[in-house]
């Protein structure tokens, strides 16, 4: 990919793929939305100014913690690559076109191309970038040339049965992720996220109320629900007397008054459950608002009585679905923001290269 004219290797993204535990459980395909959105957080906090607030005592400690939480370290040879570049020669078919074209990717190689623009430019579906992490698996003739190559470089074409290949050793100058530059834009990241936390992720109640209002539909609920309350009193004077005090009042308002009423007379000690109601989740509530199951009258308040609205299947206003209309709103937002960043950064993507690399050594 490129962020703003800027060169984006697929050596970086499978050195973070590969090494960063949280994402392990991800495809490469949904690794990279994570990937390119990490890298515009990077790119984002340089314009905003952020790198000028970093220091170095900061940035050691965040080296420290990087380390410690997954297997990137700055002298480490374990998080390198074996890269095995293939072109796939069906059986009894003449090798000299696969020769040819992966002596073309030889000479790309050897003028000090990268293995990544040279994966971009390749559309051929014959053509395949493979990460060779285990050993005990390779083919012979695999093996063979892996013995042969140097710390840092790569192959001649050579073959075997499954076609044409050319071996690159990851910790050469051509596919090496740089440590410093990782730590730098993990940092930058950091960054972005503290400032956007700080400065971006805000809203008011007219936004959300808009937001629901824009997308009520998709907040439909799948059982009915009813909004309200359940109050167990000792007797039916003392019901009368709550259900007027709170008919009127603001529905977060009604366990208050009632509690205020029982400091200042105990004929109204009542038992009260207010909130949002699906169907099945609260007995009384089904067989006095729903018409359906039983419950058990509770010896010390015999009476029972509810108060509210069935709302069926559709939400009356954003509270009712507060969590995840927030949820919504932060994800709605953020997406908008990234958006614009691409358009700004002028972002190039090319996802069509993460099908030529296979991570597990297999075709």
């Amino acid at each position: 990919m490129k962020i703003d004219d800027e060169k984006v290797y697929l050596s970086e993204f499978d050195f973070l793929y590969s090494n960063i535990g949280k994402y392990n459980d991800c495809s490469k395909d949904e690794y990279f939305h994570y990937f390119s959105r990490y890298k515009l957080k990077a790119f984002d906090a340089k314009r905003l100014g952020l790198d000028k607030k970093l220091d170095k005592a900061v940035k050691d400690a965040v080296r420290k913690e990087i380390e410690s939480t997954s297997s990137i370290s700055e002298n480490s040879t374990d998080a390198s690559l074996i890269y095995l570049l293939t072109y796939r020669v069906l059986q009894n078919e003449d090798t000299d076109c696969g020769l040819e074209f992966m002596n073309e990717v030889y000479l790309k190689l050897k003028s000090g191309i990268k293995v990544d623009d040279i994966c971009y430019a390749i559309s051929d579906e014959r053509f395949l970038c493979e990460e060779i992490h285990n050993k005990d698996y390779i083919l012979d003739e695999v093996e063979s040339e892996l013995c042969k190559c140097n710390k840092a470089g790569f192959s001649r074409p050579f073959k075997s049965p499954e076609g044409i290949h050319i071996l690159i050793n990851s910790n050469s100058d051509i596919s090496r992720c740089n440590f410093e530059n990782c730590v730098d834009d993990i940092l930058l990241a950091l960054q972005w996220d503290k400032y956007y936390n700080e400065n971006l992720k805000k809203y008011s109640d007219g936004d959300l109320k808009d937001f629901f209002e824009e997308n009520k539909k998709k907040y439909r609920w799948e059982f009915p629900h009813f909004k309200g309350a359940v109050i167990h009193c000792k007797n039916k004077k003392a019901a009368k007397r709550i259900r007027k005090k709170i008919k009127r009042q603001p529905i977060e308002n009604w366990k208050g008054i009632i509690e205020r009423m029982m400091n200042d007379n105990p004929d109204y000690d009542a038992l009260v459950d207010v909130g949002l109601f699906q169907i099945g989740e609260n007995a009384y509530i089904d067989k006095l608002v729903f018409k359906c199951g039983e419950y058990k009258t509770l010896e010390d308040y015999p009476y029972i009585f509810t108060v509210g609205k069935c709302l069926d299947y559709m939400p009356e206003n954003y509270k009712d679905v507060y969590d995840v209309i927030i949820q919504d709103y932060y994800i709605e937002h953020e997406d908008a923001y990234f958006d614009d960043l691409e358009r700004n950064f002028k972002v190039e993507k090319y996802i069509d290269v993460l099908k030529t690399v296979n991570s597990d050594g297999s075709n």
